[in-house]
């Protein structure tokens, strides 16, 4: 049953306040919800419509509970959501492996750009994304929508740029993307590394001091435009990395 007080609780999860407090966030959508299978994450409720049921029998493996589809609507944040709705657990960061490639997100704060950069390192197998800690909440449901289910296999570490440098080994090198920098080529075949996307407005901020290499996606010498998307700049350079 989908009480009136579980779907304010629902709506509830749509604030970061009330995630925090409850250690916990929505996943949306049917083809979000079936991301779970498998993913490891822990699963607190799911409901679903009964033609979803029946439809994609594999969502009976999280045990849900069938409504009706006018309570679905009620309780999601989508305009169109007949389909489902999951509880679900928020999970501990973990800490950093510094032996394979790292992708660190600068102040990122919108969340159809951090959902799309995390499917994009999702699909190239960038092994881990680490975000400022004033970038968008990761449990933000835009950004859950905006990941098409990689939201379940590749989940940040929040972490100040402060806190990274002082952990990282001497040996890692560190690219950060800015105007005037060198060739992307230089990520070619990188197996451990740190890559820095700035925020939409931005670019990466002044924490990051001496000893990094500044990168550049060159341009069309007569473009009139004054930046790349940073979700786009993101594919670019990920799609770099895994060449050579």
């Amino acid at each position: 049953m989908l009480s009136k007080n579980k779907i304010k609780f629902i709506k509830s999860l749509q604030q970061k306040k009330f995630r925090n407090e409850h250690q916990k966030f929505i996943i949306e959508g049917r083809k979000g919800v079936l991301a779970l299978l498998g993913s490891g994450l822990e699963v607190d409720e799911v409901f679903c419509s009964e033609s979803i049921a029946q439809n994609y029998s594999e969502i009976n493996q999280l045990n849900p509970v069938i409504v009706d589809e006018s309570l679905l609507e009620k309780a999601s944040g989508l305009k169109n959501n007949k389909e489902a709705i999951a509880i679900v657990n928020q999970k501990e960061f973990e800490g950093i492996d510094w032996s394979k490639e790292i992708l660190y997100l600068d102040g990122v704060s919108d969340p159809g750009n951090l959902g799309t950069i995390i499917r994009t390192a999702e699909w190239f197998g960038i092994a881990q994304i680490v975000c400022s800690p004033d970038c968008v909440d990761f449990f933000n449901p835009k950004v859950i929508q905006s990941t098409m289910g990689a939201y379940a296999y590749k989940q940040p570490i929040v972490l100040a740029v402060e806190e990274l440098l002082e952990q990282k080994p001497k040996d890692i090198p560190v690219f950060v993307t800015a105007f005037g920098g060198e060739s992307p080529k230089q990520l070619a075949g990188m197996e451990k590394g740190v890559l820095v996307m700035g925020s939409e407005s931005h670019g990466v901020s002044n924490n990051w001091g001496e000893g990094v290499t500044e990168i550049t996606i060159p341009s069309n010498p007569d473009t009139k435009a004054e930046s790349l998307n940073v979700g786009i700049a993101t594919s670019i350079l990920c799609y770099q990395i895994k060449q050579g």
